[in-house]
């Protein structure tokens, strides 16, 4: 079977998204063949009036912080991180995003009508009607504000297309809801200027959350991609209170995870 445009429309269709945002975290493979694969894709949900929300994130241009910046309990081993002369500045171009976002985030970056966040290391990028109004919001030190955007909005879904939790940023808006402070990265930026950015913890082990979030969960199958919708809101609160319930629910099992440690015990001291 070769998935079309029409069929990513009549799924959107089916699930209720027409006319909706979406925050989309997706693996082109897990469809199988497409016909014009993240094109497809993207015609498909566009053509139905969704906005598209996906994440664009980039770490090249992550380095250390300033002298007497270094916060304590900030999940980052300072002595890893290369100094600022060593990387090139972040500049928001298509080809500054992470290849672990995958080939449609990358595609999106492309397209002429793409806004992106204001952010070095963890951008959010839009394609739709709403983008604009859901993306503007976003600076460095309130990486997650167009999450609140969508947490206001009825017609907001989380879609998961052959993805599990672990991809599924907006569980970091719910530690941030649940009491946790936001870690803090520093991006070069241009010559001589660095910026203090909020970037979220290690995901490793958010799929321990998949008993609170599968009774809210809705799933349909487009050609080989299993699609997991989850209402935005329904979906952030009840994450917020599995993790308020049990900060350690989200923990990766790795003892010796920084991040996950320190986001256990709160996040950074300030």
């Amino acid at each position: 079977m070769v998935v079309t445009h029409g069929d990513i429309s009549k799924a959107a269709d089916l699930m209720g998204l027409s006319g909706g945002i979406v925050c989309l975290h997706s693996s082109l493979k897990s469809f199988g063949m497409v016909e014009e694969g993240a094109r497809s894709i993207m015609n498909g949900l566009l053509n139905k009036d969704i906005t598209v929300v996906v994440p664009t994130f980039y770490n090249g241009a992550v380095v250390a912080p300033p002298p007497g910046k270094q916060i304590l309990r900030n999940g980052t081993d300072y002595s890893l991180l290369p100094e600022a002369g060593e990387v090139a500045p972040y500049k928001p171009v298509p080809c500054m995003i992470e290849k672990s976002m995958g080939v449609i985030p990358a595609f999106v970056l492309k397209m002429k009508e793409c806004v992106r966040g204001d952010h070095p290391v963890n951008s959010f990028s839009a394609i739709g009607p709403k983008a604009q109004d859901i993306i503007e919001c976003q600076k460095p030190l309130d990486v997650y504000a167009p999450f609140r955007k969508l947490y206001d909005k009825d017609d907001a879904f989380i879609v998961l297309a052959g993805v599990d939790l672990t991809k599924t940023t907006a569980i970091h808006f719910a530690e941030q809801l649940a009491g946790r402070r936001l870690f803090r990265a520093w991006a070069r930026i241009s010559d001589g200027d660095i910026q203090e950015t909020e970037v979220g913890s290690c995901s490793d082990g958010f799929n321990r959350l998949r008993e609170f979030t599968d009774p809210i969960e809705k799933s349909i199958c487009v050609g080989e991609s299993l699609w997991r919708v989850f209402p935005f809101r329904e979906f952030i609160d009840t994450v917020t209170q599995a993790i308020k319930d049990n900060q350690s629910i989200t923990h990766c099992g790795d003892m010796n995870c920084l991040r996950c440690n320190d986001a256990v015990k709160g996040g950074p001291v300030f």
